[in-house]
């Protein structure tokens, strides 16, 4: 019986013992990982309105020793107003888990149709601690083509072209019904399209 009481009782400390000393061993295990979030590709890029971008936005997510932290969550966002895009979601937001060597790609993007520059949002998660950066990207208007212009410029060439034909004593062999060519002048700011002088 004493046998029975002793093991019990040394049992009984043991485990009270454990309970005791096991928050003071919790405290010695790191309860952060530093996550650190560094653009790889994307940042200053540019895409022209309502295109896809040329190559995809790829950020890396590491801990405190630079090492590469695998499955993190990372949120991709762009405004929601004036210039900004879309991803391969069709969304102005995604998320993507970091592959084993920590990278993050949002592939896909494609300009909405407003020019601009702004900010992406990233945001990246692991447990309970986030690392936050923003990539700087603009929309570039896309070069759209002027037909007023066009027709204007090629009449004045068909007119410039007339008066040389004038000029030049060809045109026909009844010099007697030569045509009046008026030579129009357009003027839009400071050009002036016309002619010769």
């Amino acid at each position: 019986m004493k046998t029975r009481r002793f093991v019990f009782s040394s049992l009984t400390f043991f485990i009270s013992g454990l309970m005791i000393f096991q928050p003071a061993f919790a405290q010695q295990i790191p309860d952060t990982f530093g996550l650190k979030l560094r653009i790889e590709n994307g940042d200053n890029g540019s895409t022209t309105v309502k295109l896809p971008a040329t190559e995809p936005i790829v950020v890396v997510v590491t801990d405190s020793k630079d090492q590469p932290v695998q499955g993190a969550l990372v949120v991709f966002s762009s405004p929601d107003h004036g210039a900004g895009g879309t991803f391969d979601n069709e969304s102005r937001t995604i998320t993507v888990t970091t592959d084993r060597n920590g990278r993050a790609t949002a592939s896909g993007y494609k300009a909405n149709s407003t020019a601009g520059t702004y900010q992406i949002e990233v945001r990246s998660q692991l447990l309970n601690e986030t690392a936050n950066a923003q990539i700087t990207h603009t929309n570039v208007g896309g070069g759209k083509k002027n037909t007023k212009l066009i027709a204007i410029l090629a009449i004045a060439g068909a007119g410039a072209a007339g008066a040389l034909i004038k000029a030049s004593g060809g045109g026909g062999p009844d010099p007697i019904k030569e045509p009046q060519v008026t030579i129009p002048t357009i003027s839009f700011g400071s050009s002036t399209v016309g002619g010769p002088q």
